[in-house]
């Protein structure tokens, strides 16, 4: 099942959702209309969707329930950190290479989108960091009070449902709406490389780390967490099944813009997250452990970093290189590859020389 404290299914579903989140980057920013509007664009854009963000956020909530910290103080901790870990990546992939563009470089500057180039909306856009900080506050006070899982569930279904009525509510004021924006902000924008400036409002993403937790919770009560892990994705593939017959003929409305998903949406994604994560456990189960694998745990442990590199290699490459919009499927496909490989060897040697800081620094005194 695991090795420690980690699921490796839970691993392997986390490590190919990095992969999959670096594939839908490089499609939005650097692929033709044509490219994104194609079948290969509509297969990449699936991957880089339901097993991507939704899979990171389940396995959020249910690391929650593995985590050897579970205090209220260190869960805030990590959230208030992870959030202005969002506003720096703000600054590294939007507003540095656009005020450089401006200064340095007015021809790469020139064919920025408007949206991009707008350094406010950069610096405070919305992001899946700044999301998963605050789903971390949220989750400590959960942990904190010890809510029922079925609780949990219901609290999904809640916020689901709820969701399509509150965004936008207040968000227009001026210092309070951009507070509002984390929890139900939505502000489109015409570019299809960006899509809307807050990608993973609360409602309605929070539903999906709830079900997570509800998963993790039942998995470490569970005599047997692989069994509970299948069982969820019996569930899950039902669910799938329920949903999708429901909404398939108002299939556009439902998925909205992804970011706002609508509950039908939300139900579908759901049910898939469940039945994927139980679909790596059998991989898990019936292949020999593999390079790949490998490969993908070491992802999966570093989450984090190698999305902050990803992001700043995709946008510094698209406003100084490639330009947004432009690529052809070929090439498309070739710097999908190619940033995947450059994010994993960066951040490779970014543990490397943190293990080697870690090894001169004299050891803490005892107080």
């Amino acid at each position: 099942m695991g090795t420690g404290n980690r699921v490796l299914a839970l691993d392997l579903a986390r490590g190919l959702a990095v992969a999959f989140m670096v594939f839908v980057h490089v499609l939005g920013a650097y692929a033709a209309p044509a490219v994104k509007h194609s079948l290969f664009g509509e297969i990449i854009e699936f991957l880089g969707s339901p097993p991507a963000a939704p899979v990171f956020m389940a396995l959020m909530g249910v690391s929650a329930y593995y985590s050897r910290k579970q205090d209220l103080r260190t869960g805030i901790r990590r959230g208030v950190t992870i959030i202005l870990l969002g506003y720096l990546l703000n600054l590294l992939r939007g507003v540095a290479p656009v005020a450089l563009a401006r200064w340095c470089a007015p021809a790469a500057y020139a064919g920025i989108p408007a949206e991009v180039a707008d350094l406010g909306d950069a610096l405070l856009a919305l992001d899946i960091l700044h999301f998963a900080g605050l789903s971390l506050i949220a989750m400590a006070f959960i942990r904190h009070w010890q809510v029922d899982r079925r609780i949990l569930l219901l609290l999904a279904a809640a916020i689901a449902a709820a969701s399509p009525w509150l965004w936008g509510v207040g968000c227009d004021l001026p210092v309070a709406g951009r507070l509002l924006d984390y929890l139900w902000g939505d502000r489109p924008a015409q570019e299809e490389c960006i899509g809307n400036l807050i990608s993973f409002p609360f409602f309605p993403w929070f539903s999906f780390v709830l079900v997570g937790m509800a998963l993790g919770d039942a998995m470490t009560r569970s005599g047997d967490a692989r069994r509970t892990l299948l069982k969820a994705g019996a569930w899950g593939a039902a669910l799938t099944a329920v949903s999708l017959a429901v909404i398939w003929r108002d299939w556009a409305y439902q998925w909205n813009d992804y970011y706002h998903c609508r509950p039908g949406a939300v139900a579908f994604i759901t049910g898939f997250l469940l039945a994927w994560t139980a679909l790596c456990q059998l991989a898990i189960d019936r292949l020999p452990m593999n390079r790949f694998f490998a490969v993908c745990f070491d992802w999966s442990r570093y989450v984090n970093p190698i999305y902050i590199i990803q992001w700043v290699l995709v946008m510094w490459g698209a406003v100084f290189v490639f330009g947004f919009d432009r690529l052809g499927l070929g090439a498309t496909a070739a710097m999908m590859v190619a940033w995947l490989v450059a994010a994993d060897l960066i951040n490779r040697g970014w543990q490397r020389l943190q293990e080697r800081r870690a090894a001169v620094q004299p050891p803490k005194r005892a107080r």
